[in-house]
């Protein structure tokens, strides 16, 4: 997550974090970097977090869960392709 998301939740570099979706929540722990940076949409600012891809993280032990509990199983009606790597979540310090 960006620096400015974390200062947001109140969150800082290694704290555990929970993540939820309308689906499901995962337990993770937060990386702080400069590689993300909010943005603006419609002069609304928007925060991007990012989660490992199915299996979770192994190493540390305890780094948290599958990204796979919070995606959505729908997907665009006119493709049929699901919406997994793209949906809405809010993050916690757990």
């Amino acid at each position: 997550m960006s620096h400015e998301l974390a200062k947001l939740k109140g969150i800082k570099n290694g704290d555990k974090v929970t993540v939820e979706s309308a689906r499901g929540k995962v337990e993770a722990v937060a990386i702080v970097t400069i590689r993300f940076k909010p943005f603006k949409i419609a002069g609304t600012t928007i925060h991007q977090v990012g989660l490992p891809w199915c299996f979770g993280w192994v190493t540390p032990k305890d780094g948290g869960d599958s990204s796979n509990l919070l995606t959505p199983s729908i997907g665009d009606p006119n493709t049929k392709i699901p919406e997994t790597k793209a949906f809405m979540v809010n993050v916690r310090k757990a």
